[in-house]
């Protein structure tokens, strides 16, 4: 197989997953609209949800746990929904958030002279407990992709898989509508990235 042929598959496979990932954090934001009155002036389909939207930034540094492989520094975005319903007796709410992460440097395998690049997508059914301080656990599934850019074949290779992910985080609620949250996250996949990240992000 071509080395042509093979990025042209690596890309396509890619898309599908993101694909995939997108399609589910639309149906899961959709499904709270089951009980939703309508009014025909709503974000789902006509109808008004009491949920909020949540959206923001996100400042990282991932981990890709292979030895000789330096940490990369990466930027995203976070777009999720909060459910109206808190849980259980708890009072808490629970949210499905979508995040993506793309490195904006290009670190160096150490002492070899080869670069790579980082690409994180998840997808996140989350808990935060009440509270203007407050704790956070996190749960879903990650696309990860890791490119190497290398002069010496065969030293590391590119990798890219859907996996399992969870993690956890304290977070500080500003006013009513703004909170930032320090959280680390892991995804269980055969780049096994390990995410430490703040956040910074907005409810309407």
């Amino acid at each position: 197989m071509t080395k042509k042929l093979q990025n042209d598959l690596r890309k396509l496979s890619t898309t599908t997953r993101v694909a995939f990932i997108s399609l589910t954090f639309l149906f899961a934001c959709s499904f709270s609209a089951a009980h939703a009155q309508d009014d025909n002036s709503g974000p789902f389909f006509g109808k008004s949800a009491p949920g909020k939207w949540i959206i923001g930034v996100k400042a990282a540094r991932v981990d890709p746990n292979v030895e000789q492989v330096d940490d990369a520094d990466a930027v995203g975005l976070v777009v999720g929904y909060e459910f109206a319903k808190t849980i259980g007796g708890f009072g808490g709410t629970s949210s499905v958030e979508l995040e993506y992460l793309q490195s904006d440097t290009t670190p160096t395998l150490t002492g070899s002279g080869t670069s790579y690049d980082a690409e994180v997508l998840n997808l996140f059914f989350t808990y935060r407990s009440p509270g203007t301080l407050y704790y956070k656990f996190k749960g879903g599934l990650s696309v990860a992709t890791f490119e190497v850019n290398s002069v010496i074949p065969g030293l590391i290779e590119d990798s890219e898989d859907v996996s399992l992910a969870a993690g956890i985080g304290i977070g500080l609620r500003i006013q009513d509508r703004a909170f930032v949250e320090l959280e680390y996250s892991q995804d269980t996949g055969e780049s096994d990235f390990g995410i430490l990240g703040l956040n910074a992000l907005l409810q309407f």
